[in-house]
């Protein structure tokens, strides 16, 4: 098997192309680079044809395009991205979306599935692109969950706060803390060095890591048409309105995050949880239906704002094959990353008791929810049509996700 690999990044100051060759068991990486964060536009191209003459290829020749998906600067997301879309267009080709932290990530040196890479990324006004991830069995990487925006601040609570979950599984991960915000901000550093945490390199993602990661989506078939590559825009936010300011608020929206406090349901949370249900579904699971659930050996947790219950979430166990029951966030809770950090929290669990896989389904029409399993790196897998109940009689198809963890 030939298979020619063009990967783009763009993501930081260093416009990087590279070509990665894979001939049956045999790999090549070709690769040319440019510093100068203002030239991406004009520099890309040209870069392309140049690599292509190293390796004595035309474009024809190309069966995947890739690019740096980001988090990054936001005009050179566009250009690597944008450059990926015309290209594969024109070739007739998919495209590859592999995300910056990622990048990171897969550099560090003898990862493995027991390692969980977090990768803290310098994002300029005092803020880090944080991600974590955590390598399966065949080679791939899962995503504990999407990039996001802390500010320096913070992170390292939110560092403590995976820690100590990691801690109170039977079977816990290492953790390791790498990426150029280590070098950004010396005293996360420092206090890093005080915790139970492996520190890996500081390296920004090489093009050539791109390509290889892209060769492990192409082998996994988990490419999309071009029509749906984007960049990864983490930074949506970088102020308060005046209106929001006049009320004391300050700094970025955007970058606030805050530990919830996440653990196993007990029989007195089961009214607070029904009372959710009631309040967030169409067709709400009862008090004496999360009973049975519970008393089969189903796994409900809790998420805790000030001693309430603002979110839940339930699984079934089935050996390596786990399936999410329910999931649901209060009103008052929403659009804080509370079901980002309890879907999380499950995923750990899940994997600590040897779950290879996570499965799900949910309504067509819950695009919240979708773009929450999409994010997470659940991919769809089919659908269950007219299986929901709507008012007056009608139905709803079920959309089916998969997630794997190992």
């Amino acid at each position: 098997m030939k298979v020619n690999i063009l990967a783009l990044d763009s993501a930081s100051a260093v416009c990087g192309v590279a070509l990665l060759c894979v001939h049956q068991s045999q790999r090549q990486h070709y690769v040319v680079e440019h510093h100068g964060s203002t030239e991406h536009a004009e520099r890309m191209l040209p870069l392309i044809d140049q690599v292509l003459t190293q390796a004595n290829l035309k474009r024809a020749d190309l069966d995947l395009i890739a690019f740096a998906q980001g988090p990054g600067g936001f005009t050179g997301l566009r250009v690597a991205c944008g450059v990926a879309q015309g290209l594969a267009y024109g070739l007739g080709l998919k495209v590859a979306a592999v995300p910056s932290l990622l990048g990171v990530a897969a550099q560090q040196a003898q990862h493995d599935i027991e390692t969980i890479e977090i990768v803290v990324a310098d994002a300029r006004m005092l803020e880090l692109y944080v991600g974590a991830y955590q390598q399966t069995t065949t080679g791939a990487w899962y995503a504990l969950h999407k990039p996001m925006l802390i500010h320096h601040s913070q992170v390292l609570q939110y560092i403590q706060h995976l820690l100590a979950q990691q801690q109170s599984f039977k079977k816990p991960s290492v953790l390791r803390v790498s990426g150029d915000g280590l070098v950004a901000f010396p005293d996360l550093l420092a206090s890093l060095q005080a915790l139970p945490v492996h520190l890996g390199g500081t390296e920004l993602p090489k093009a050539t890591t791109i390509a290889d990661l892209a060769w492990l989506q192409y082998q996994h078939q988990q490419l999309i048409e071009p029509a749906l590559a984007a960049p990864l825009y983490v930074r949506n936010r970088v102020a308060f309105t005046t209106a929001e300011r006049e009320t004391g608020l300050g700094g970025n929206p955007s970058s606030t995050w805050q530990a919830t406090h996440i653990r196993p349901a007990v029989a007195t949370d089961l009214a607070e949880v029904a009372a959710l249900e009631a309040e967030l579904q169409f067709a709400p699971w009862s008090q004496s239906a999360l009973e049975s659930s519970m008393a089969s050996g189903h796994v409900l947790w809790v998420a805790l704002q000030a001693d309430k219950v603002v979110a839940y979430a339930m699984m079934m166990p089935a050996q390596e094959d786990w399936e999410l029951l329910l999931i649901g966030v209060a009103p008052v809770a929403q659009r804080q990353g509370v079901a980002q950090q309890l879907l999380c929290y499950a995923e750990q669990h899940a994997r600590a008791q040897g779950a290879k896989k996570i499965h799900l389904e949910v309504r067509a029409s819950n695009q919240p929810a979708i773009a929450l399993y999409e994010g997470a790196g659940y991919v769809q897998v089919g659908i269950r049509k007219n299986y929901y109940a709507l008012p007056e009689q009608q139905r709803e198809d079920a959309v089916l996700y998969t997630k794997i963890l190992a």
